[in-house]
């Protein structure tokens, strides 16, 4: 796919080399029609407006490919936004490409180069875009990125069934074969954190708020639970989040936790066509049959409290669980 092909993507990105009236374009800026990305690179005001942070930065990455002049391989955090992986917090100013060891490009106009070594084994073609594989992606993110966000990245990277955003089912990767990528890395910069980032990843993890959750426990000196605990009934399952057992407890409770990131009951896909008051009396009832297991204590947490594990430290020791592993 050449550069033509990209410009014709449901973006409605133009840029004047690619034949367009320059002048023009430049009218419909003035007039508020169109959003300039950079030079050359537009995008329909009507489109922009309406796009959320993510769209609005995959545009950007689109907008830095169609300005060079070859085809470069998107990498480190816009290789996350391609593969559709979820990192901490916003997404960078900056477009993230590969420029390979034998290339010295500086990073300006909102282009962050990288001239690690690329073989062709690392680069895929996704939404047709060149971009750096998944495994080598998550290597990247893992050097690079600070803990928490590089166990976000790597949590959802190593997911049995991963989904790619234009809906294609992938084959998982293990986290042992990430780990193998690292230390074949030696003493390159960043092997440390990424080892200690890759170690603690777990593909069980649910959701961006538990894998965050995760880290802060860790950061917060409290032990690791058990992940995606399972409690039969009558009628099917519960599964829990998190389940800590009775050895960690001071009253020799298991407790568990459950992170609530508040969107089951905001969001249309996951409330399944029932009202905010039916989820609601839904989950006290699976409270009710947790707590009746066992007797066992039910902690819930915020996201803002997932972002500060000086709070879910807090918040475990109330509940009676003990520091350490």
């Amino acid at each position: 796919m050449d550069h033509d092909d990209l410009a014709a993507t449901p973006l409605h990105l133009t840029r004047d080399r690619l034949g367009h009236d320059g002048r023009a374009l430049r009218r419909e800026r003035g007039s508020g029609a169109t959003e300039r990305l950079r030079r050359g690179v537009y995008v329909p005001s009507s489109i922009w407006s309406s796009a959320d942070a993510d769209a609005r930065y995959l545009m950007r990455i689109h907008s830095a490919v169609l300005s060079r002049q070859s085809r470069p391989v998107v990498s480190h955090l816009s290789a996350a936004r391609v593969w559709g992986l979820p990192i901490l917090g916003a997404w960078p100013s900056e477009v993230h490409l590969q420029g390979g060891s034998a290339q010295t490009r500086s990073s300006k106009n909102w282009i962050a180069w990288h001239h690690d070594p690329l073989p062709d084994d690392d680069v895929s073609e996704v939404g047709g875009l060149l971009v750096t594989t998944r495994l080598r992606t998550l290597v990247d993110l893992a050097r690079s990125q600070p803990f928490r966000s590089a166990v976000i990245s790597l949590d959802a990277g190593i997911q049995e069934n991963f989904v790619v955003p234009d809906g294609r089912v992938l084959p998982a990767i293990r986290r042992d074969e990430v780990m193998e990528r690292v230390l074949q890395l030696g003493s390159r910069r960043g092997t440390r954190r990424a080892r200690q980032a890759v170690g603690f990843a777990d593909a069980r993890s649910g959701s961006v708020g538990e894998s965050l959750s995760r880290s802060g426990f860790l950061l917060a000196g409290m032990p690791m639970p058990d992940l995606q605990a399972v409690y039969h009934h009558a009628f099917g399952e519960d599964r829990v989040d998190f389940r800590w057992k009775r050895r960690f407890h001071v009253k020799r409770l298991p407790v568990l936790g459950e992170f609530d990131g508040e969107v089951k009951y905001t969001r249309g896909e996951f409330m399944g066509g029932r009202t905010v008051e039916e989820i609601v009396w839904a989950e006290k009832r699976r409270e009710d049959r947790l707590r009746a297991h066992g007797r066992s204590m039910v902690v819930r947490w915020l996201w803002a409290d997932a972002l500060r594990p000086e709070r879910l430290r807090a918040l475990l020791l109330h509940a009676g669980l003990r520091p350490g592993q």
